[in-house]
This record gives structure tokens, sequence and C-alpha cells, in this order.
């Protein structure tokens, strides 16, 4: 147990330093979710009606989070073919490294970047209207459901990259498949003004559940988008949460070995 420990920070420090020598990585989670807050909050803000009312800006700052959040399959998908093509992998397996261990200090990264995104849309809280003054726990349990999402999104991503083990095949693939996950949800619009069918679509969306639960516990009322999960998504939220990690981290431990095999 000490060993794989050990074997994950190492890794963990690897991919953080790598993150670290090229700042320009980092630009998508921290000027892009507070110029989507910022931009969307005030562009939009006078004409979007807010499900129990508030400010647009605070109701899509859960949003614009939670896209990151899922963003994370993309990220991590292109960090694997990188390091497949550079040949990380293949020194890896010569060293008597925990293949977990390879795949978790990627995922610890981009939960890390998680926060990153979230402590950036924060920083728009007094222009858009986000509420400050939530409490400290919910706060702390809003941030660790957003950081398991990520996990989700991150492992997923693994399987993805070593399974293309393409970057061309990836960029194409990858968004195609995001935007309609994150599009059809309450993350940025409302459903209120959206067809039935439409938004029965959007009301059993995961995203939607997660959106909902983290505008709940920042008091940000969503009640009227929560029709899918019978007004309680958090459940709903925390159980796709966990599924999404128990079915994809499994899932590219395998293909990291096919991806060996292949080689």
């Amino acid at each position: 147990m000490n060993e794989f420990v050990s074997d994950t920070c190492a890794i963990a420090g690897r991919d953080l330093r790598h993150l670290l020598r090229l700042p320009e990585k980092l630009i998508g989670f921290t000027v892009m979710p507070l110029a989507m807050v910022l931009g969307l909050g005030i562009l939009f803000g006078g004409s979007m009606r807010v499900p129990g009312g508030g400010e647009y800006g605070a109701y899509v700052s859960a949003g614009v989070v939670t896209s990151m959040a899922v963003s994370m399959t993309a990220l991590s998908a292109l960090g694997v073919v990188g390091d497949l093509q550079d040949g990380m992998f293949d020194r890896l397996r010569s060293l008597p490294v925990s293949r977990l261990a390879v795949l978790c200090g990627r995922v610890v990264v981009d939960s890390i970047l998680v926060v990153v995104a979230m402590v950036s849309v924060a920083s728009a809280a007094g222009i858009v209207g986000w509420p400050v003054g939530a409490r400290p726990h919910a706060v702390l349990a809003g941030m660790g459901l957003e950081m398991l999402l990520g996990m989700g999104c991150s492992c997923l991503g693994i399987f993805l990259g070593l399974t293309f083990r393409n970057a061309e095949a990836v960029i194409s693939v990858v968004p195609v498949c995001l935007l309609p996950v994150t599009f059809l949800s309450n993350a940025f619009v409302p459903p209120d003004g959206l067809p039935g069918w439409l938004r029965d679509v959007v009301g059993w969306n995961p995203v939607t559940a997660v959106t909902s639960t983290v505008r709940g516990l920042l008091s940000t009322s969503d009640a009227a988008s929560t029709a899918g999960f019978f007004g309680h998504p958090a459940p709903f939220a925390l159980a796709f949460c966990l599924v999404l990690i128990a079915l994809a981290a499994p899932a590219a431990t395998r293909a990291y070995d096919r991806a060996g095999a292949a080689r």
C-alpha cells in the first residue's frame, strides 16, 4: 500500500511539474472559466429568466464548473496520447511501478484542475451575483462533487486516449460526444422554455443532476429544472459519479495493458 501511494505521488508530481512548465495549458481552467462566467452573466443576464429567481450569472457559474469537469475527458485523453507517443508509458513499464498508480497519478492532477476552475469562477462572484456567503461545508460538498465528476471523466478520457492512441482521433471524436452531454443539460440555459420531450432529456441528464446539486448547495435556486430527479438530484449525481469511476477506471486499466501489448 505504501508503495502504491508513493508511486501515485511520484506520477502526480511528474504530471504537475509538466503542467507548470507549460502554463498555457492552465488557461483553459483559469482564464476560460472566468471569461465564460463574466461573458455569459453580463451579456445574457438581463434576458434569461432563472428558475426560482436570482441572477443568471450565479445560475450559470455552476454550469461552467461542471462543463470544466466534463472537459477533463478530452484533456486526459490528449495527455495520455502524448505520453504514449513520447514513450513515457514504455519507460514506466520497465520500472517496478504499479499500473494503477500510473493512472491514479494523472487523475489526481486532473482533479486539482477542477478545483482551479472553481476558484477561478469564484473570483467573479461579486460581479455576477454568486452567493459568496454560502456555508463553508456546502462549498466543500459542491467542490467534492465536482471533483468526483472530474475524476470519472478523467478515467473515461484515459480509456479513450489509450483506445484511440492518436491525437487527431481524440480531437475529432471526443468533443463531438461531449457537446451534447453538456448542452443538453441545465448548465447554461434553464430548460423551462424547451419542448416537452427535450425538457425530459435535460431533466434526466446526469450533468443536470450534478449542476442542480451544486446550485442547491450554493443556494442558487434550481427547483424547476430538477423534475427528472423528483426534485432530489443529489443522490443521482453522487451515484452517477461513483458508477462512472467504477466503470471507467477498470476499463482504463485494461486499455493500458492492451496498449502495451500492441506496441
